[in-house]
């Protein structure tokens, strides 16, 4: 009976939302698992009977679950998916309640979900996923998450209780230790860059795992493509970098309009083409190809896919106002702040930007990350910036610090910063805007509802 109230009651305050143009993506889960507790568990036991993939990481798994999902859709796998990236269980349970009946069944013969990297065992735990993804382990709110062995003993621990089958950054150390565990190498896939052609950021001191498991002496790289990621081996023990059995051999494009590269297992060959730049994005790709090519699905149902790929929301999105070209790029953490310094800003120091940084619940407290960004490696910027945001004060010095203190205004509200960023720029002119989490989420309600735009849930 409570099992039929609590689906029933979400289900009503899920139609009301979308009355009201709410994207409700958290509320109508939050009070089904008050109603009951169990109701994740429940309707995992009820549905999907091909399996859930599980998809969670520090950075990635908003943009790698969408490209899994394009996967799916081009494999003609039916699916449903927190697209919303609602990544806690209430925001799982919304997603399920909003594909089912009222009895709680989907039709779905498959669930695909982002999941944040804490809430990874209790939500596996209900779930009882077939694959578990990991993307990356990277510093990230350390007022939330706590140190990096942290999250890397949860996520271990949380492998070692299911019957799952993990899929695993082979290029970075700390992710990549979560398969010694694994006894049966049968359970554990890595994926990796064997052949890396890019640029690099000249001030990446964002090392944040780069220590042996086995004995805790610092590793020796022949090769570091960014953060901790690339080719690395233990000075004073066994531990190495894995062998990918999904790899990229073979780089052709890196840069900030698309890459291509062909990916290798001992199989099949794929020729991928991706238009999303950044080599975190070919990261993304090699976890949603690693992926497919363990559930034994088509290669050119793969390249098909990742060949049509767009951005998810907020993550190298662009939405036009006033005649102007927004490009949001969503940062959070120093590694993804480097990325997008060395995939768009370093290649172009006129064009305009616009920084917000916000230090709510969501974003994390702790704004210390900004001064291990690479921010030296445009010390040379010459665009007009904006910077905005609850911890605009913060970006500003810190842009001074870095050397960058010409053209640089500060508006710390958001509608004071987007008149002043339009009045800097031209029509039919790119702005760069590099928000935070609950930045991106204002900014984007504020410009899709003065567009008549689409809301992330659409």
């Amino acid at each position: 009976m409570k099992h039929s109230a609590a689906i029933l009651i979400a289900k009503t305050i899920l139609r009301l939302n979308r009355l009201t143009g709410s994207g409700g993506t958290a509320m109508p889960g939050l009070v089904a698992k008050k109603l009951y507790p169990d109701i994740l568990k429940a309707l995992a036991e009820i549905n999907f009977p091909d399996g859930v993939i599980v998809v969670t990481g520090t950075n990635g798994k908003t943009t790698t679950s969408k490209m899994i999902s394009d996967i799916l859709t081009k494999a003609g796998i039916s699916h449903i998916h927190n697209r919303a990236g609602s990544n806690l269980e209430r925001g799982i349970i919304a997603t399920i309640l909003e594909h089912a009946d009222s009895k709680g069944r989907c039709k779905a013969r498959m669930g695909l979900f982002e999941v944040d990297e804490a809430y990874v065992p209790s939500v596996s735990s209900q779930l009882q996923p077939r694959y578990i993804v990991i993307t990356n382990l990277f510093r990230d709110q350390l007022d939330r998450y706590g140190e990096l062995d942290k999250t890397a003993t949860r996520l271990g621990d949380a492998l070692l209780k299911l019957n799952t089958k993990a899929i695993l950054n082979a290029d970075d150390p700390l992710v990549a230790s979560l398969g010694l565990n694994l006894k049966d190498d049968k359970r554990v896939v890595y994926f990796g860059i064997s052949d890396y052609k890019g640029n690099k950021t000249e001030h990446d001191y964002a090392l944040d795992s780069v220590f042996d498991p086995n004995t805790g002496d610092m590793l020796k790289y022949s090769q570091r493509y960014f953060g901790h990621l690339g080719i690395y081996s233990a000075p004073n023990s066994s531990f190495k970098r894995p062998k990918p059995s999904v790899d990229l051999v073979s780089m052709l494009k890196n840069d900030q309009e698309g890459s291509k590269f062909e990916v290798e297992n001992e199989k099949t060959k794929l020729n991928l083409q991706l238009p999303l730049g950044g080599t975190y994005n070919i990261y993304n790709a090699l976890a949603a190809v690693a992926l497919a090519i363990t559930m034994g699905l088509e290669p050119k149902a793969v390249e098909l896919a990742l060949a049509e790929s767009s951005a998810a929301f907020g993550r190298m999105e662009t939405i036009e106002y006033d005649e102007r070209k927004l490009l949001l790029l969503l940062i959070k953490n120093p590694t993804g702040f480097n990325q997008i310094i060395q995939t768009y800003l370093k290649s172009d120091l006129q064009k305009p930007l616009w920084l917000i940084i916000n230090d709510k619940l969501a974003d994390g407290r702790d704004v210390s990350w900004l001064w291990d960004s690479a921010l030296e490696d445009i010390k040379d910027y010459a665009g007009a910036i904006v910077v905005s945001g609850t911890r605009a004060y913060d970006m500003a010095l810190r842009l001074k610090y870095a050397g960058i203190d010409k053209n640089v205004s500060i508006e710390p509200e958001l509608e004071d910063g987007l008149r002043a960023v339009i009045n800097k720029v031209q029509v039919g002119e790119t702005v760069h805007v590099l928000p935070t989490y609950t930045a991106m989420l204002a900014l984007r309600e504020k410009l899709v509802k003065d567009t008549k735009g689409k809301e992330f849930w659409q």
